[in-house]
């Protein structure tokens, strides 16, 4: 994309919204690395005994594709028995046990909402490998009592973002209809035949959430707007598991039609990794991506 349009672009969309807004503009940064057409719809990433672990969305495998995660080149896929991506978006990890959210509902209509769970495999020697699944939890929206269809892309009953914290499963859900998000919880230990997920606590994000990971007690979202500016916000100070009750910043990553559509975060002591799916239409295109940044940046 041309500069001076992406800097015109820029300026309504620093200006817009309540809170203070920092910029850093990924489609300038130098530590990223195009992902491989295998994976061109990249849906969430989590890091893990210095790898990393990704997955496409609706319509792929039941597919993980482990990455070296200095440049993000596909080591190991693995094939996951027994589970169907009918719309994986998320994954994260308590030790070596990963978590998989079958939970993409871009109509509201879903009522076979699922994560998958399954122990990381240890064998880093073949190339293509399998495992099954070692609990599949069902669950539901506890506020959710229509499930009619009212079109593409104006549900609040959407999710794409998950992680695990103080042994629940915390959702962050991407609510088209009003780009706030919601805080559900669920308990992973236990095998109802289908779970009610509690809702904690909203926050007005400004933007609809595609992702999420915790470290160190702080909370890191991920999403863009419908007008296709990128976000990231961290949360911290936070009160036991009301992530929104402390301090939050919000940061500007760029346009997706100029840094892909951000879709995944993974966060460690010194990192952040982050992943955005292909866009490919006539005006722009922009690849499968993996952004490495210094934590110091932010």
């Amino acid at each position: 994309m041309n500069k001076a349009l992406l800097f015109l672009l820029f300026i309504p969309l620093v200006s817009w919204g309540q809170n203070q807004v920092d910029t850093l503009d990924l489609s300038e940064y130098e530590n990223k690395y195009e992902l491989s057409k295998i994976i061109n719809e990249t849906s969430g990433v989590e890091f893990y005994n210095n790898f990393l672990y990704t997955f496409n969305d609706s319509g792929g495998k039941p597919e993980l594709y482990k990455l070296n995660s200095s440049n993000g080149k596909i080591v190991q896929t693995i094939d996951i028995k027994e589970a169907i991506n009918i719309d994986w978006e998320e994954i994260t990890r308590n030790n070596d046990t990963l978590y998989i959210g079958d939970f993409g509902n871009n109509l509201g209509t879903r009522k076979d909402l699922t994560i998958y769970s399954i122990k990381i495999p240890q064998n880093n020697t073949n190339e293509n490998i399998s495992t099954t699944i070692i609990n599949k939890l069902k669950f539901v929206y506890e506020d959710q009592m229509d499930f009619k269809n009212y079109g593409h892309l104006k549900t609040n009953f959407d999710c794409e973002a998950m992680i695990y914290y103080n042994n629940l499963l915390h959702l962050f859900s991407k609510r088209w209809g009003d780009n706030k998000t919601v805080h559900y919880i669920l308990n992973p230990k236990i095998n109802d035949s289908v779970q009610v997920a509690k809702k904690i606590e909203s926050f007005d994000t400004e933007c609809v959430i595609t992702g999420a990971d915790i470290y160190n007690k702080e909370l890191y979202l991920v999403g863009y707007t419908k007008e296709g500016a990128a976000y990231l916000w961290k949360f911290m100070n936070f009160n036991d598991h009301h992530f929104f009750s402390g301090n939050s910043k919000k940061v500007l990553l760029g346009l997706t039609a100029a840094i892909s559509q951000i879709e995944g975060i993974a966060v460690t002591e010194n990192q952040i990794y982050i992943t955005g799916e292909e866009m490919n239409y006539s005006l722009f295109k922009a690849p499968p991506i993996l952004y490495i940044i210094d934590k110091n940046e932010l």
